[in-house]
């Protein structure tokens, strides 16, 4: 990104952004409006306050910035068990909707402006992905049920690699004017195994680097060079960096209940979830930022205007016919397609179909369009259109819809997490009578952890602390084994473990520090 125009530097701009980013932030979690959308008009203000620099996105330096640990974050701590249940209904909304978006929008743009199809496909592969942030928020706060937090999950997470292939042939086609069905094709199955390959390589290379790591601050940042050594490489041999990227997250996520460190978990989810809620408001900032740029670009605002509603009617009316077509499949087929013996419920259904908000990788995409891409401006007005309408259209309402609708609560959950945690409790009390046996402590010490699974007083600390250790470590193998058996799912493996490593933190700390005792 560069400025010009203006008084004022990059460097103050850039504070002003962040600052006004944080206090937008706070006022939309105040006024229980979704971020993007005040985020969004805090760029369009920005934009035309005369003393702040223009801001000139380099749509290389955005992909190489923002995607890597985007696409990594989301795939390491996506929930494997309820994308399995829902595999199918996950593959219909994440591959063949967003392939169905792509090629519809694509026609609209055609009809309307008769545009080249590689132009056409690459702005419909833009809009095609959805975010879920809105709907997972809401959904959480009002007791949705898992499977269907899951399916919107694991939606979202291949959705995004779906879109990204499909833009990625056609831009390129769309810039050479190169294109046939068959070399899409081969190159689409070469660069999807390579960039896997890729990815998970460097998933384990991190996990084995984290696992002799000792302090603290470092994972975040083993992490974090993980996620744009996978993306880099994969992209500038030509692959997938996308999937690269993704399953190094996964490969690392999946392992990191297992090898990584209490004291590195804590720091490096912290870190993690700050980065990428700062990404994701300056991404939304940026395109607020770009519209009046644009803008200017364009010279028939009521035919823009016209394209526009054309595209948001398509993208909203086609999720939701596809979502409540599901609810129609016949019975057989549907219980294929879920987990449940009967077809998926209509008010499920409606939900999925109103919760089709398009967000963050659509802004990336619509971005980082080359600065020579044919309707380049065309493309951010739509995206911007899309993004608004869908935000507060179906971000407003969906809550009113999740409260009014006969659907399935959460009632499994809780159910799960007082299972999990009494199992992981009996597994550590194993373990303290193994440790009792082999005279690792004394009755005394024995009465003390089994009573209050705590030491309070200090007494003997050392030998106390280290028993506690293990009971620590066997209710967290406990844990692992659940998630590993599809008995927990990965949200309360998280919540047992986040328990844990704050356990095992402070007991650490008394080991090298007894004077904390």
């Amino acid at each position: 990104m560069r400025g010009k125009r203006g008084a004022m530097g990059i460097e103050w701009a850039a504070t002003i952004m962040v600052a006004a980013v944080l206090a937008v932030t706070l006022l939309a979690r105040r006024l229980r409006i979704a971020d993007p959308i005040l985020l969004i008009v805090l760029g369009v203000v920005l934009a035309i306050i005369p003393s702040l620099p223009t801001v000139i996105v380099e749509p290389d330096l955005l992909l190489l910035l923002v995607l890597p640990p985007l696409l990594f974050w989301h795939a390491f701590i996506v929930s494997p068990r309820e994308i399995k249940a829902t595999a199918p209904a996950v593959t219909l909304l994440a591959i063949v909707l967003v392939a169905l978006t792509a090629l519809t929008v694509g026609c609209v743009l055609k009809l309307l402006l008769d545009l080249p199809w590689p132009v056409a496909i690459a702005i419909g592969a833009v809009l095609a992905p959805t975010d879920p942030i809105a709907f997972l928020t809401v959904a959480r706060r009002l007791g949705v049920s898992p499977r269907l937090v899951g399916l919107l999950d694991g939606e979202n997470l291949l959705n995004d690699f779906t879109a990204l292939v499909i833009y990625g042939v056609a831009v390129e086609a769309a810039l050479t004017d190169t294109w046939s069905a068959p070399h899409a094709l081969s190159r689409f199955v070469l660069t999807a195994f390579a960039g896997a390959a890729i990815g998970l390589v460097v998933g384990f290379m991190i996990s084995t680097v984290n696992r002799r790591i000792t302090t603290p601050s470092l994972p975040p940042i083993v992490t974090l060079a993980g996620a744009y050594l996978a993306f880099l490489p994969a992209e500038a041999l030509h692959v997938s960096a996308v999937l690269a990227a993704g399953v190094a997250g996964r490969t690392a996520g999946a392992r990191s209940p297992i090898v990584d460190r209490p004291e590195g978990r804590i720091v490096g989810y912290g870190f993690w979830n700050t980065w990428t809620f700062l990404l994701t408001a300056v991404l939304f900032v940026l395109v607020g930022l770009q519209l009046p740029v644009a803008l200017v670009g364009l010279t028939d605002i009521a035919m823009t205007a016209m394209i526009c509603l054309a595209v948001i009617g398509t993208v909203v009316t086609l999720r939701l016919v596809f979502s409540l077509g599901i609810g129609l499949v016949p019975a057989p087929i549907a219980r294929r397609m879920t987990v449940a013996r009967r077809r998926w419920p209509w008010a499920e259904s409606l939900i999925v179909g109103w919760s089709g908000m398009r967000g963050a990788f659509s802004l990336v995409m619509a971005l980082i369009l080359p600065l020579d891409f044919p309707y380049r401006d065309l493309a951010i007005v739509i995206t911007f259109s899309v993004i608004l309408a869908t935000l507060i259209g179906q971000g407003l309402t969906l809550p009113i819809l999740i409260r009014r609708l006969p659907i399935e609560r959460d009632e499994v959950s809780p159910r799960e997490r007082i299972r999990a945690r009494q199992e992981a409790r009996e597994a550590a009390l194993d373990r303290l009578d193994e440790i009792s046996e082999e005279g690792g402590i004394s009755e005394e010490q024995e009465a003390h952890l089994r009573s209050g699974y705590r030491n309070h007083d200090g007494e003997d600390a050392a030998r106390a602390h280290r028993a506690e250790l293990e009971m620590i470590a066997a209710e967290r193998r406990a844990a692992i084994d659940m998630r590993r058996n599809g008995r927990i799912s990965d949200d309360i493996l998280r919540e047992i473990e986040s328990d844990l490593d704050m356990r095992a933190v402070l007991l650490h700390e008394h080991l090298t520090d007894p004077g904390r005792g």
